[in-house]
């Protein structure tokens, strides 16, 4: 028996569908997409460069206006009336002077203090210059130095360190109260500062701390000086209590103290009844006496 197959048993390979009308419907969003994106870079792009020539533009602006004002000199003003619009607007704010504090003095001189610097309750904070009101108290003849800083909001402190008395000092006639840098604090009556040590003549209130100094180491030379006296802004001449002068030399002072000291010790020297006693040469002493004591002696000078 023969077979017979039927055509139409047999199965044909199924034919796939074209992706074409699906790619293009799926693409469509896509191309949009990136058209919007090219549309926002390009954007950005002009944006950035029109804030680039806006810039360009308000600097170069800003630059011919400062450059005018700088021509024509109203750079200055210019500064002046930022810096006072601020001003008034932080003292607005309460940054505003309220208070001087002073202290490291008396209240009478605290006050003094105050009234020195240059200004006034409720002036703005801003406007107070430290350095400028250091230099108006420092300008007081008895202030020796003066810390002033801003305390904010609104508070002014000033630390005073006073002169000290140190010597008087007697000028053309006058005296005046010195301190140890010799600047005067004013003028005095020698008898109501018997304590202090009194120096005469040009540039004796410069050089006199040194000197002072050195009389202290020692004593029997100190307690005995009545005046020192300044003998051409050189040298210094020791006035005692009996009126005996101790000239000194330009250099060596300590040495020729030291000398005076020891033959006062051995010799009692500053008790002698004597015109001077010169320590200027170096390891000498040669005491001279009085003009009649030596006619009466019949001499002028001898070595002690």
């Amino acid at each position: 028996m023969s077979k017979v197959t039927r055509a139409s048993a047999r199965r044909k390979p199924a034919r796939r569908k074209s992706p074409r009308k699906q790619t293009a419907a799926a693409s469509a969003p896509r191309r949009f997409r990136n058209w919007v994106e090219a549309r926002l870079r390009g954007a950005r792009y002009s944006a950035a460069n029109a804030a680039r020539l806006a810039a360009g533009f308000a600097a170069l602006l800003i630059f011919l206006i400062l450059g005018g004002f700088f021509i024509f000199g109203g750079l200055d003003d210019l500064g002046a009336s930022a810096h006072r619009m601020a001003a008034n607007r932080t003292a607005a704010m309460g940054l505003a002077i309220d208070r001087i504090e002073v202290s490291g003095v008396e209240p009478e001189l605290a006050a003094e203090v105050a009234a020195a610097i240059s200004v006034f309750r409720g002036q703005p904070m801003l406007d107070f210059d430290p350095g400028v009101a250091r230099a108006e108290v420092e300008a007081l003849a008895w202030v020796r130095e003066a810390s002033i800083v801003r305390l904010w909001p609104d508070r002014i402190a000033i630390v005073i360190e006073p002169r000290a008395e140190f010597a008087l000092w007697q000028i053309e006639g006058d005296i005046h109260v010195i301190d140890q840098d010799g600047a005067v604090l004013g003028e005095a009556d020698a008898n109501d500062w018997p304590d202090l040590p009194m120096v005469v003549g040009f540039g004796a209130n410069e050089e006199a701390g040194s000197l002072i100094d050195m009389l202290e180491h020692y004593s029997e030379i100190e307690s005995r000086v009545s005046a020192m006296v300044r003998v051409g802004d050189r040298r210094w001449n020791l006035r005692l209590i009996n009126g005996l002068d101790i000239k000194l030399p330009e250099n060596e002072v300590g040495a020729a103290l030291a000398l005076l000291s020891a033959m006062h010790s051995e010799r009692g020297v500053l008790r002698l009844d004597a015109e001077s006693i010169d320590l200027r040469q170096p390891g000498e002493m040669i005491v001279r006496a009085r003009p009649e004591r030596a006619r009466a002696a019949g001499m002028e000078e001898r070595e002690a």
